[in-house]
């Protein structure tokens, strides 16, 4: 894209966020009003290649609240409508598949639960792969999608199976997530667990889940998420708490040509969990976490209206003391507690930010941001740095490259935010 395309594109881009915020928000802090997302609606089916022998579940024959198991590949008959009856399935095997043919899942009025609408996981402690969920719109559930090993994360951390090669092993991989969506989902909408990999997400849009709106878990990796859409995630309490895309641990994921719209604590969080209450192995993610969420792209995205657009190592300058954090401890008093976080070697390419306070923010090492564009109405485009850092071991952030962007109405200077411990161990072209 040139230069003068680009900026073009970014009066065109503020005009039309401009156009939809006066219509659907009163506040920053409210969520976003259903008016909003009719510009961003997808059909209720798409293509999925998938085999035209599939067996057609019917679903007159279906009862509320009834686990369905998929064996092979199935399709939901056509016209279905599973609303309020809190219908759930179960992928538990390889070489599997859910067409929902844009069929509409809820849960029923007396379903207190927080099951999730579509689960994947495997039968033994063995991976799956080869499964592919499509054209399904969930509105409710714990989570409408949760992708999962056999046994917690605390189990295996238990029983000794700490190794990242031989908890991959154990997880399902190459799996396919076409055209669902999810709506206020009571936590994540959709969740992808430990060590999976291979996962790739298209066509998805989340909106209004409780808490993230699509969580990539520790040591997951090769994971690509496009074309999606994730707006007024993270708001359970009505206040910002949660972002769209949380990448916890993973690494080397594609997260491009998505729509971030409104997100509780922003678009995209990357960080390593602190081993969040280690005293306590009854959770089920008890599991220390050792892998940096590194090596991850993030391009062509268009982020608007957000507090913040990316956030590299967003642990690193964060109280955790309500955490009860187990590793990684830096520094701490007698009411804070600060953890070395890890997000290393992470590129931010070619996006778009509008009403965004702050564009991209930095707290660890290796990140490239290049070609990359910022409407006037940014507050502050990119922030490097970290004190709590600084005073480590670790010393201040290093290697972040900042390359050919554009800042509509703001200078250099006025654009980046540099902590001075860091300006010699960035460069800006």
């Amino acid at each position: 894209m040139t230069l003068v395309s680009r900026l073009k594109y970014v009066n065109v881009l503020s005009i039309m966020v401009g156009l939809i915020t006066a219509m659907s928000l009163s506040a920053c802090d409210d969520q976003p009003a259903v008016s909003q997302t009719d510009v961003i609606k997808k059909p209720l089916v798409m293509d999925a290649k998938l085999p035209t022998t599939a067996a057609v579940i019917e679903c007159a024959q279906l009862t509320p609240k009834q686990a369905v198991t998929i064996k092979g590949h199935n399709t939901l008959s056509k016209n279905c409508d599973l609303t309020g009856q809190s219908i759930r399935f179960e992928l538990r095997d390889s070489h599997s598949s859910l067409d929902c043919q844009g069929a509409q899942l809820s849960t029923s009025a007396d379903d207190s639960s927080k099951a999730s609408a579509i689960v994947i996981k495997p039968k033994t402690d063995a991976a799956i792969e080869n499964i592919t969920v499509a054209n399904c719109h969930i509105t409710g559930y714990g989570h409408a999608l949760h992708i999962r090993q056999y046994r917690n994360p605390n189990q295996r951390y238990t029983r000794g199976v700490i190794d990242s090669t031989a908890n991959r092993a154990l997880a399902p991989r190459d799996i396919r997530v076409i055209n669902v969506s999810s709506q206020n989902s009571i936590n994540s909408g959709m969740f992808v667990g430990d060590h999976a990999h291979g996962v790739s997400f298209e066509h998805v849009r989340i909106q209004n889940a409780g808490t993230v709106g699509l969580y990539l878990e520790f040591g997951s990796r090769d994971n690509v998420i496009k074309d999606s859409v994730f707006v007024g995630n993270g708001f359970r309490t009505f206040k910002p708490n949660r972002e769209a895309i949380a990448v916890d641990s993973s690494s080397n994921n594609r997260i491009e040509n998505n729509q971030f719209i409104h997100n509780g604590a922003g678009s995209i969080l990357l960080y390593r969990n602190c081993f969040e209450h280690a005293d306590d192995p009854s959770r089920s993610n008890h599991f220390k976490r050792t892998e940096s969420s590194r090596d991850n792209i993030i391009r062509g995205n268009v982020f608007q209206n957000e507090p913040v657009g990316v956030w590299v190592a967003s642990r690193q300058s964060r109280n955790l003391k309500g955490f009860e954090c187990g590793a990684y401890l830096v520094k701490q008093t007698l009411f804070a507690s600060y953890h070395l976080d890890s997000a290393k070697d992470n590129q931010i390419i070619d996006n778009q930010f509008t009403q965004v306070e702050q564009g991209v923010i930095v707290e660890d090492d290796g990140t490239l941001i290049r070609d990359n564009t910022f409407a006037a109405d940014v507050r502050l485009p990119i922030q490097v740095g970290s004190k709590i850092r600084e005073d480590t071991a670790a010393g201040p952030v290093k290697h972040t490259l900042i390359n050919n962007n554009i800042f509509a109405d703001k200078t250099i200077k006025q654009a980046i935010d540099i902590r001075a411990a860091s300006k010699k161990a960035t460069q800006i072209e």
